[in-house]
C-alpha cells in the first residue's frame, strides 16, 4: 500500500517525544493488521532514531577535527566509527556494486544502518554516477568496518534473502533495531510474495537481449545452395536462387534455339553468416550453366585459314584427309604432308549440333583446277609460251614431258595446266635403285673433222651403280630427290672420241631444221582419205603461193634434183648426219645436184606439179631410208 504524501508530513512532525512510541505502536499495529509499510515510510520513521543513537555515540567519544575529503574515501574515513556488524554490511555493499549493482541499490536495501552509514553510501553513490565505477568506490570505503562490509556483500550476492539476512545481522545494534529490522524484512517478503520474479531473470532477460541485438547486427540469415549434394554457394533469399535459375534457362535456350527447363535437385539450406560471406550469384549461375551441359566440345577443319565444316570428334576428320592422301602415297613412303595450311582445332558448338561430315569429304577430295591446253601459233619458243603463262619453262615442261623443247611447230597443243586435288599431297619416299654410269669421254682434236663435229674413236661401257635416295613427290608427280649413298656396282670405261678443228663451212650441217617455207598446214604426217580413197601420207603439206621461195632446212648436199613422179619437181638433200630431206610439187628448180647448200639457201620456187590440189610444199624427212614425223625436227 503505498504511503501519501500528507501520513510523510505527519510522520516527520512527530520526530522526537513520546509521539515515537505512538509510531512504534502504530507500526506493529500495521503489521498485524496484514498492511504493508511502504519502505520509503519504514526509513522516514527509523531516521529520527537512528540520528539520535548517533549523537549519543559521538558524546562518548573524543571529539575529532574533520576534514575535507571527496568521493568514496571521504564517507569511508566518516563512517570509521561503525561497529563491526556496519564494516560487515559495508563489505557486502562492495561486493554487490563489485559485480554490476549500483550503489544507490545497496543502501537503500541498508536502509536500517545509521545516518552516518547512509551519507557515506549516498557519497559513493554520487561518485559512481560522477565517472568512477562501483568497484573503485567501494575500494574508497575501505574504512567500513569489517563487519559492515561482510553484510553488505552477502545483501548484495543474496539477492533479497541475502538483505534479510542483513536485516537480522543489523538489528543486534540495539533492540529497536531489531524490531525495524523485522519490519523491513516483513515488507521485502510481502514484496517478494506479490512479485515471485528473482532479480536474475531480469538479468538473463537483458544479456538476452543485447546478445540477439548483437547477434543481429554481426549476422544475417542466408540460404546455401547445394545442387545434387554439391554445395555451390550462399544467396540472400530463395528468390534469388529462383532469378539465377530463370537466366540459366534463358542461357541454355539462347544457345541450343530451343526451350529449356533446368530440372536438376536444388537444395536451400537457411544459415547465419556476416554479410561478407553472401557468394556471387553470377559464380554460381555459371557453375549451373556449365552444369547444364548446352555446349559440347567438337573439331572444325580449315584450309589456308578458311574453315570447310565440322565433325564431333577430331579422328573423323583425320580419317578424311588419310582418304585424300592415300592415291598419292607410294608403298615405300616415309611421311606425307599438305602443301596447303592444314588445321583440326577444337570449338564449342551447342550440345544439339548436327555435323553434315560427308560436305566436307566431297569438299577434300574435289579437284580445283581443270585440265587446259595452250595451241602452239607463228613464232612461239617454248620458253616464251612460259613465261607469258606467268609460269616457269621447268614447270611447263612438267606438265609435257613428251614434248621436245627445240621442237615445236605450229598448232601443236601444250598442257599448261590440269587437273590437281583440292590438297595438294607431298609425299617423301625412300627408294633404292640402280643408276646407269654413263661411260667418261676423252676428246682427241683433229683436222679432218669440222669444229663442233665429234667421232667415236673407241666407244667405252658404261657402269653400274646402287643408289639410295629420298624422293619428294608432289601429287605423283617428282619434285627432287637427295641421294643419302651411292655403291658402285660396276665400274664404267672411258669413251675416246675425236672432235674437228677445221673451220666449219657455211653448207654444213647445224644439227637442227627449220621451216622450209611458212603457211598452212594442209594435210599432216600419217594416214588421210584423198579423193575417197585412204592412203598414207609421208610428209607435211605447207600452203603457199605459186612461186614462192623454197628454203633448205639445213646445211648439206642435193642429191635429186628433177621430175620424180607424184612427187612433181623434188628436190632432195642429204645432211652431214645422214638425214634426207624432200622439198616437191616445186614451180621450179634453183640447185643441181651435188651442190653444197647451206640452211636458209632458196632451193626452188612453190607450186603443185605432180599429184596436188594446188599450189603447196610437200616437206619430208626420211632417217635411214624411212619417213618420219618432220614436226619432232622442225
Amino acid at each position: 500500500m503505498k504511503q501519501t504524501q500528507t501520513e510523510h508530513q505527519e510522520a516527520g512532525a512527530e520526530q522526537t517525544g513520546p509521539g515515537q512510541i505512538e509510531q512504534r505502536e502504530n507500526a506493529a499495529m500495521q503489521r498485524k493488521s496484514g498492511q504493508p509499510q511502504s519502505w520509503r515510510a519504514y526509513i522516514e520513521q527509523t531516521m529520527p532514531t537512528q540520528e539520535a543513537a548517533a549523537k549519543a555515540v559521538a558524546q562518548t567519544q573524543p571529539q575529532r577535527r574533520p576534514r575535507k575529503s571527496r568521493g568514496a574515501k571521504a564517507a569511508g574515513e566518516k563512517a570509521g566509527a561503525l561497529s563491526t556488524p556496519v564494516r560487515e554490511t559495508a563489505a557486502r555493499v562492495k561486493a554487490q556494486a563489485e559485480k554490476g549493482g549500483n550503489a544507490r541499490a545497496a543502501g537503500e536495501k541498508t536502509g536500517a544502518l545509521s545516518a552516518p552509514v547512509r551519507e557515506t553510501a549516498a557519497k559513493v553513490e554520487v561518485q559512481a554516477e560522477k565517472g568512477g565505477n562501483a568497484k573503485a568506490a567501494g575500494e574508497k570505503a575501505g574504512a567500513l568496518s569489517a563487519a559492515a562490509k561482510e553484510t553488505a556483500a552477502k545483501a548484495a550476492k543474496g539477492g533479497l534473502k541475502g538483505l534479510e539476512a542483513a536485516w537480522e545481522k543489523v538489528s543486534s545494534l540495539t533492540a529497536e533495531g531489531w524490531d525495524r529490522m523485522g519490519q523491513a524484512t516483513g515488507k521485502v517478503r510481502s514484496v517478494v510474495a506479490r512479485h515471485p520474479i528473482s532479480p536474475l531473470f531480469y538479468v538473463t532477460l537483458v544479456t538476452v537481449i543485447v546478445g540477439a541485438a548483437i547477434f543481429n547486427g554481426s549476422y544475417t540469415r542466408a540460404y546455401a545452395v547445394s545442387v545434387n549434394g554439391q554445395s555451390l554457394g550462399v544467396v540472400s533469399s530463395p528468390d534469388e536462387v529462383d532469378s539465377i535459375v530463370s537466366n540459366v534457362e534463358s542461357r541454355a535456350a539462347d544457345v541450343l534455339g530451343e526451350s529449356y527447363d533446368y530440372d536438376a535437385d536444388i537444395d536451400t539450406i537457411p544459415v547465419y553468416i556476416t554479410p561478407d560471406e553472401l557468394s556471387d550469384t553470377t559464380q554460381i549461375e555459371d557453375t549451373l550453366f556449365e552444369g547444364v551441359g548446352a555446349y559440347m566440345t567438337a573439331y572444325a577443319i580449315s584450309v589456308d585459314g578458311t574453315e570447310l565444316g565440322r565433325a564431333a570428334t577430331k579422328d573423323e576428320l583425320y580419317q578424311m584427309l588419310d582418304e585424300v592422301a592415300q592415291p598419292y602415297i607410294p608403298e615405300d613412303a616415309i611421311r606425307y604432308e599438305f602443301m596447303e595450311d592444314v588445321q583440326v582445332y577444337p570449338i564449342e558448338v551447342p550440345a544439339n549440333t548436327q555435323f553434315d561430315t560427308q560436305a566436307v569429304r566431297e569438299t577434300l577430295s574435289a579437284l580445283e583446277i581443270e585440265q587446259a591446253t595452250y595451241e602452239v601459233k607463228k613464232g612461239d619458243t617454248f620458253n616464251a609460251i612460259a613465261y607469258s603463262l606467268d609460269m616457269w619453262p621447268n614447270d611447263l615442261s612438267v606438265l609435257n614431258p613428251d614434248v621436245i623443247v627445240d621442237k615445236l611447230w605450229v598448232g601443236q597443243e601444250l598442257v599448261i595446266q590440269q587437273a590437281v586435288p583440292y590438297l595438294s599431297v607431298k609425299v617423301t619416299t625412300d627408294e633404292t635403285y640402280e643408276e646407269v654410269i654413263t661411260s667418261p669421254v676423252e676428246y682427241i682434236e683433229t683436222a679432218d673433222l669440222y669444229v663442233g663435229d665429234t667421232k667415236v674413236k673407241e666407244q667405252g661401257e658404261d657402269g653400274l651403280a646402287l643408289v639410295n635416295a629420298q624422293v619428294i613427290y608432289v601429287n605423283g608427280v617428282e619434285m627432287g630427290r637427295n641421294v643419302i649413298s651411292t655403291t658402285t656396282l660396276q665400274e664404267a670405261t672411258t669413251t675416246y672420241t675425236y672432235t674437228g678443228t677445221a673451220p666449219r663451212p657455211v653448207t654444213a650441217s647445224n644439227g637442227y631444221f627449220i621451216w622450209p617455207v611458212r603457211g598452212t598446214i594442209t594435210s599432216n604426217f600419217g594416214g588421210r582419205n584423198l579423193w575417197g580413197s585412204y592412203d598414207f601420207h609421208l610428209g607435211l603439206d605447207i600452203a603457199c603461193r605459186t612461186g614462192t621461195g623454197i628454203k633448205a632446212a639445213d646445211g648439206g648436199t642435193v642429191i635429186k634434183a628433177g621430175w620424180s613422179g607424184s612427187y612433181g619437181y623434188l628436190v632432195a638433200i642429204r645432211h652431214d648426219n645422214g638425214i634426207v630431206t624432200y622439198y616437191a610439187h616445186n614451180s621450179s628448180i634453183l640447185v643441181s645436184v651435188g651442190q653444197k647448200v647451206y640452211q636458209g639457201q632458196i632451193i626452188a620456187k612453190a607450186g603443185m606439179t605432180g599429184n596436188a590440189s594446188g599450189p603447196h610444199c610437200h616437206f619430208e624427212v626420211r632417217v635411214n631410208g624411212t619417213s618420219v614425223n618432220p614436226r619432232n625436227y622442225l
